[in-house]
């Protein structure tokens, strides 16, 4: 995406000279293009990809701009700068409705700054008041150059990031600077404070709960149909993220069924990973050219302050390696489509680990329980924060998670539904989207309105486990269901294998897997392998934070901060190298953090 900073301040003088001190700062990568506008005491900067869909209009009635494509109601067009002004014109009094597509959006008018984003708000707005100074950002790094800020850590917001892997409530590492709630417009004029006022709730309904389970198929085969002719453009080239496994494999299915040509599928890995083993017949099948790459261990130190500058940990440290693939992306298409939700909304897999069988019910502790799984256990974390800076911050903010888990609805399932698309799903998954905009736009077909609230009026039971997902493929596109499957594990058993692949599969292809198994070094799951905390990429950025663990001496009990992150040369044996590790990255990402915020 572009990233952007909006500043309204009135002091000419000063305002000019932050967005001159900022220009030159704002490309996080290299081979993007800076741009601006500016109308009265507002002024807005961005660095994007020369091909990023971007609007916008400066005239005698203000100032808007679009980032990205914002697709209004349920129709097939986009929307430029001039017509978001007309629809955004008093959101306090008429509140327009949410627009779908991946994009973030700013109308600057008589004084009144109004600023938004997609569906669910995975594009970052963050922002800072003072007075009658507000800064808004994609992210908060540069807001540090104007003199009404002052950096510092609020460790409310570090207890969230710790304890989930990302934000709570909105709070950063940041005190004073808020993340825009999904869902939300940012509403502010000189003088007033800031208010967020909500826009899009996801919308939970019993409305199909009577139809049998094959017209819940028919209705999420038309929904997908549907959200890929409005998402994907025609006449345009797209990229389509291919793993070995669902989403995106049903993706390339709808693709090829609806006659899109102009598609290159891209895979990451390498021959060897199971992964790939998966996606190579599948784009085989399909048809469409494609392409591989897999990002070096080299970079990863790299690609680790990239991270840290940028992101502030709001969305957890586990994606590094993701910066290396705007690069990539470039030089195939503007577009770019992901699989990125495609479980969520049709997959039910985390859905299911909010069910507690003991009280067969969805329960806020089976759903926190899967969600703190990704962060620092609550008991861990309170030994390891010094309580003369913290207090009870760790309680306090489990109950705020709570409270919001609660707010989700009258139903059980409503409320895991919701608290998983507007959390793990929004930052965790959401956030891969920010990086990948640098080298093309990205492109979200199952964070689609329409089928979103066709699944949410679906009962569980057609959905979790990914039986309806599942049952999608095998029926509509047989000759893929037949291919083996990725499931993060080594078994690649296909959903439908036909008979005489089973046989060979017992009598040859399972010994063979057995053998390749033993006599291959290395782990040969791809996301294991790039995840994997003892890899030469994670213990090259584990020397580089190493620098840094005296800064948060203030912050943590030492002793316990070096049984999670022992020196990095000890390697951690971690029963999930997934889970186990990504609390412990998003503390080395904190440490990164302190090289410029903790010093």
């Amino acid at each position: 995406m572009a990233n952007f900073v909006i500043i309204v301040d009135p002091d000419a003088r000063r305002r000019a000279r932050f967005i001159e001190v900022i220009t030159p700062l704002l490309a996080p990568v290299e081979g993007l293009n800076t741009s601006s506008c500016a109308s009265g005491d507002f002024h807005a900067v961005w660095a994007a990809h020369e091909s990023a869909p971007i609007s916008q209009i400066t005239d005698a009635d203000g100032a808007a701009v679009i980032w990205g494509d914002a697709i209004p109601g349920k129709g097939f067009g986009r929307i430029d700068a001039r017509q978001l002004r007309k629809l955004w014109r008093d959101p306090a009094e008429h509140m327009p409705e949410a627009m779908d597509g991946y994009h973030a959006g700013v109308v600057y008018r008589d004084g009144a700054l109004v600023v938004g984003a997609d569906l669910t708000g995975m594009f970052p707005i963050q922002y800072f008041a003072a007075g009658n100074v507000l800064l808004v950002g994609s992210s908060p790094e540069l807001f540090r150059k104007h003199p009404l800020f002052r950096a510092e850590l609020d460790p409310e917001g570090l207890v969230g990031i710790l304890l989930l892997m990302h934000s709570v409530g909105g709070k950063t590492m940041l005190r004073g600077v808020q993340r825009l709630a999904g869902g939300h417009l940012l509403y502010w004029r000189a003088g007033n404070a800031v208010r967020e006022l909500k826009q899009y709730d996801l919308p939970c309904s019993d409305r199909y709960f009577d139809l049998p389970f094959s017209a819940h198929l028919e209705i999420a085969e038309h929904a997908l149909d549907q959200a890929l002719t409005r998402h994907v453009l025609d006449g345009q080239r797209h990229a389509l993220f291919l793993s070995g496994g669902l989403d995106s494999r049903m993706l390339g299915g709808f693709l090829k069924r609806k006659g899109q040509r102009d598609i290159t599928l891209l895979s990451l890995g390498q021959p060897s990973d199971v992964e790939m083993r998966c996606a190579i017949p599948v784009a085989r099948t399909l048809g469409y050219d494609h392409q591989m790459a897999d990002p070096s261990f080299d970079e990863y130190p790299s690609f680790a302050d990239l991270q840290a500058k940028w992101e502030h940990g709001i969305n957890g440290f586990n994606h590094v390696m993701r910066w290396a693939d705007h690069r990539v992306l470039r030089d195939i298409a503007p577009r770019v489509i992901t699989g990125h939700n495609g479980n969520p909304v049709l997959g039910g897999t985390n859905l299911s680990q909010s069910y507690s069988p003991a009280e067969m019910r969805y329960t806020f502790a089976a759903t926190f329980a899967t969600a703190n799984a990704w962060g620092l256990a609550p008991d861990l974390l309170r030994k390891l924060l010094r309580p003369e800076v913290f207090g009870d911050l760790v309680d306090e903010t489990i109950h705020r998670i709570h409270a919001d888990y609660e707010s989700h609805g009258e139903r059980d399932s409503y409320r895991a539904l919701r608290f998983e698309f507007f959390n793990r799903a929004r930052f965790h998954i959401g956030s891969n989207a920010w990086s990948l905009s640098f080298g093309a736009w990205p492109i979200l077909p199952y964070v689609d309105r329409h089928l979103m609230e066709s699944m949410a009026a679906v009962p569980v039971a057609s959905i979790s486990g990914r039986r309806l997902q599942e049952d999608l493929l095998a029926t509509r596109f047989p000759e893929l269901a037949e291919l083996p499957l990725d499931r993060n594990l080594n078994d690649t058993f296909p959903i439908r294998p036909r008979f005489r692949w089973q046989l060979a599969w017992y009598l040859y292809r399972r010994p063979i897997h057995a053998l390749r198994q033993s006599l291959h070094r290395g782990e040969r799951r791809y996301y294991y392998r790039i995840y994997d905390f003892n890899n030469p990429g994670w213990v090259a950025i584990r020397q580089q934070a190493e620098l840094y663990r005296d800064r948060v001496a203030p912050l943590f009990n030492m002793d316990v901060l070096a049984e999670l992150l022992p020196p990095p040369g000890v390697a951690l044996n971690l029963e999930d190298g997934l889970g186990d590790a990504s609390g412990r990255k998003t503390l080395l990402g904190l440490l990164l953090w302190a090289h410029e915020y903790l010093s």
